[in-house]
């Protein structure tokens, strides 16, 4: 047909309950919502959110279908029919309000969810001429899942759409139970990452850290056991952006977007994810997108559209959807945004109330009687941009407490980064990203100075023990079969460590990778340079050994007391013959 590359819009409504099965209406309130998800999934073929079509009921009325905007729309109810239950399914071409495709399903409570993925293709196989028949994820079909553990997700997810902390701990109960029924369910996993990825998203500061880490956590366990799981997919990519882990972050998104193409909410947490990621066009296109497939809640997304906007430098269009938006249903910081757009339009006046808004904010949610450096220091570091924002030009304009124009050179280029590790009496004192923590003193923590004082530099093991270089010859630690053995298992490691990163089993990777550290390592205090055994005895080892052990031993008690320093440190500092400190973001170091 003529409009096979033309973008095909569908509606999926409620379906009716016919007869009274009090039992099985969780189950059929969950048959529309599993059907959008599973048309999603089609490239060329958009379907409306939920939130847009669970009020329409009347497919008889054609205003009604006019007024949904769509090509289509899937219809059906459920009836009784003795120990069984009768699903009529209908396509109706929404211009004509004609019946394209009619059909029957007889099943039983047990296999009533089995029939979605009959209806799915059989409607598919109606619409294949004017859509591209590509689907790119199998995922949404469910293997022999327990009725009971489907139920219990059922009642979780439509708990948790509400939106609040209560609903969210109420709903993991929910996802809980599934769990006790089936333990490998991995909808039910995914659900609990969500419900922590609310939390999150909704900026319940005082368990920021309990939800960011719940969220990925859950989140790993549903892609191992569905590597597809779109939903999983996007809220790992956001901890991975807040980790600023940018690559690992924009891989699991842009996998979650090849998953599911059409789901609304998900599009626009992506959309979002993608402007701290340097990618504000694109993110603008799946917002536009999102608005289309979610036509009676765009203000839904309003926050997200001035953020975009506002990235974009369309700042008069980003005020346009600032207005509309009440800042009690906003992000904490959301009315330093909004400071932000009237910096760039330069209405110094109103850069100023709202900023002191801001401020307001920021004392009563996140710590009391802030001051302003303190609030613009949190502001900074709570927002992970890979590269450069217009927010730059109004952060250095609030540093400097003056009237200066957008295009100036920015001055606080060190703020977000900037940290300290200093020793006072037998503590060291420590602050990093805003954060302030005591480490009782130890030889690591000395160590740990002398490397931050000289980025990026080569420090020999003995200079860092104080002593001469000095070599004693003994008998060999390692033969050369033995040697051979190390690094075939080596190899065979990394070659593990490839496939299960190819097939996101984060999991796996994880483990296999520690494997390899640890015996890398075991192999590198056996060998010396260009892989000869070493000597035991030698001066070098005995010192590269006790360096390396103080070094972790302080980064591990450091973790106890600011885990955002250890792994920065972990991830920054190279122990062995030669230790160093290269630093994986800017930071300016007082030591």
């Amino acid at each position: 047909m003529s409009n096979r590359n033309k973008e095909i819009t569908i509606a999926v409504l409620p379906f009716q309950v016919l007869t009274d099965i009090e039992k099985l209406n969780p189950i059929m309130l969950g048959f529309t919502e599993d059907l959008i998800t599973n048309f999603s999934k089609f490239n060329g073929l958009s379907v409306l959110s939920h939130f847009s079509t669970r009020q329409f009921k009347n497919t008889s009325n054609i205003n009604s279908l006019t007024e949904l905007n769509v090509d289509y729309v899937v219809t059906g109810s459920f009836r009784s029919h003795f120990d069984k239950i009768r699903i009529n399914i209908r396509l109706i071409n929404a211009s004509e309000n004609s019946i394209v495709f009619a059909g029957q399903h007889l099943e039983t409570p047990e296999s009533i969810f089995l029939a979605e993925d009959a209806v799915t293709h059989q409607i598919v196989n109606v619409l294949q001429q004017q859509i591209d028949y590509n689907l790119l994820s199998y995922s949404y079909k469910k293997k022999n899942t327990d009725l009971d553990a489907y139920v219990y997700w059922l009642k979780g997810m439509d708990i948790m759409y509400k939106g609040t902390l209560e609903s969210d701990l109420k709903a993991r109960k929910y996802f809980n139970e599934a769990l006790k029924v089936d333990p490998n369910y991995a909808r039910a996993y995914t659900g609990i990452s969500l419900s922590y990825f609310n939390e999150w998203s909704c900026q319940v500061w005082d368990r920021w850290e309990v939800s960011s880490k719940g969220a990925h956590k859950y989140a790993l366990k549903a892609l191992e056991l569905d590597e597809n799981d779109y939903q999983a997919l996007m809220v790992l990519g956001r901890t991975y952006l807040y980790s600023e882990e940018y690559e690992k972050a924009e891989h699991c998104l842009r996998k979650s977007l090849r998953m599911n193409p059409n789901d609304a909410l998900n599009l626009m947490s992506i959309a979002f994810l993608l402007v701290y990621l340097g990618h504000p066009d694109e993110a603008l296109k799946l917002y536009n997108k999102a608005n289309t497939l979610n036509p009676f809640h765009k203000d839904k997304f309003l926050t997200y559209g001035t953020f975009i906007y506002f990235e974009l430098s369309q700042f008069e269009k980003a005020l346009e959807l600032a207005k509309k938006i009440k800042l009690d249903q906003s992000w904490v910081d959301f009315p330093v945004f909004i400071a932000a757009i009237y910096f760039h339009i330069n209405d110094l006046k109103n850069v100023r109330k709202y900023w002191n808004i801001f401020v307001e904010n920021f004392s009563a949610h996140i710590k009391k009687n802030a001051t302003e450096r303190e609030a613009l220091e949190w502001q900074i570091n709570v927002n992970p941009f890979k590269g450069k924002t217009n927010l730059r030009p109004f952060w250095d304009f609030i540093a400097k407490g003056e009237n200066i124009s957008p295009a100036s050179e920015p001055i606080i280029e060190s703020i977000k980064h900037e940290a300290s590790f200093i020793k006072k009496g037998d503590m060291w004192e420590v602050i990093f990203q805003g954060q302030n923590a005591l480490v009782k003193d130890s030889k690591g923590n000395s160590d740990i100075a002398i490397l931050l004082s000289t980025p990026n530099s080569d420090i020999h093991c003995m200079e860092l023990m104080g002593s001469n270089l000095h070599e004693n010859i003994d008998s060999d630690v390692i033969d050369e079969k033995a040697k051979a053995s190390y690094q075939k298992k080596i190899e065979s490691l990394l070659s593990k460590i490839e496939d299960a990163k190819e097939m996101q089993n984060y999991e796996l990777t994880y483990s296999l990778e520690k494997e390899y550290e640890s015996l890398v390592d075991h192999l590198s205090k056996s060998l010396g340079l260009a892989g000869k055994p070493r000597k035991i005895g030698s001066s070098v080892e005995k010192a590269r050994s006790a360096v390396t052990w103080r070094i972790r031993s302080a980064i591990k008690k450091i973790d106890a007391v600011h885990p955002q320093l250890a792994k920065h440190l972990s991830n920054s500092i190279s122990t062995g013959t030669f230790c160093s400190y290269k630093p994986e973001l800017k930071v300016t170091w007082m030591v």
